[in-house]
């Protein structure tokens, strides 16, 4: 019982898409991409994302971070903070693979428990890009690697459960789209997508995610 509490409570801080979107076609190196959305992903959120292109000869490289907090009357209880790092790894005739790595922070309160939590993710990209527009398909997994948990009224009804940090809690796995629009030094990029449980089982009652982007290019 206290393990499956465990991953129900950790459950509720995976489900935001990984943000600073980038279509390889428009950026340039030494550029920086100024980023601002909101979205639906278990619960609405609204975030800010930061990326910066390097150049490595023919490969391009993005560093990035981002930042997201969900709706509501405390916006400090629940956030979500991570750094990344993605490149292309292949293109050809406006086919492109891509692959972005991320660590995450977190944290997450409510009169149950309050939660912070380190994780990683990985995400696979594949699409069709050209300067003004795109669509590319998107497979992500997030790994919880460490939770700290301070338990509040869960711990009236279960006072077995001890505060303290726990190892893995599991992971989630999203599939979706991704269609970006372009325009002078601007990007709009709109996601959408399916989540699921590591092992397609404990799925969230809602599964479906949406998020919206309008991104600013600036340098070159």
């Amino acid at each position: 019982m206290k393990l499956r509490i465990i991953f129900l409570l950790t459950f509720f801080v995976h489900h935001l898409l990984p943000a600073q979107d980038v279509n390889w076609r428009t950026v340039e190196k030494n550029q920086h991409l100024v980023a601002a959305g909101f979205g639906g992903d278990y619960t609405f959120y609204y975030l800010g994302s930061y990326g910066y292109v390097l150049g490595n000869g023919a490969v391009p490289v993005v560093i990035g971070t981002d930042f997201s907090l969900l709706f509501g009357e405390d916006i400090a209880d629940d956030w979500k903070w991570r750094t990344s790092l993605q490149t292309e790894l292949w293109n050809r005739r406006n086919f492109s693979f891509s692959l972005k790595s991320s660590f995450v922070f977190r944290r997450y309160e409510s009169s149950l428990a309050r939660m912070y939590n380190t994780g990683a993710e990985i995400t696979l990209l594949a699409g069709y890009l050209k300067p003004k527009w795109g669509i590319t398909a998107l497979a992500n997994y997030d790994a919880a690697l460490a939770t700290h948990i301070k338990h509040g009224e869960l711990k009236d009804s279960y006072p077995e459960i001890r505060n303290g940090w726990y190892g893995a809690t599991g992971g989630n796995l999203k599939f979706g789209a991704r269609g970006n629009l372009s325009f002078k030094s601007w990007n709009t990029y709109l996601t959408a997508g399916k989540h699921f449980g590591q092992d397609f089982k404990d799925n969230p009652t809602f599964p479906f995610f949406i998020e919206l982007n309008i991104q600013k290019r600036l340098g070159k």
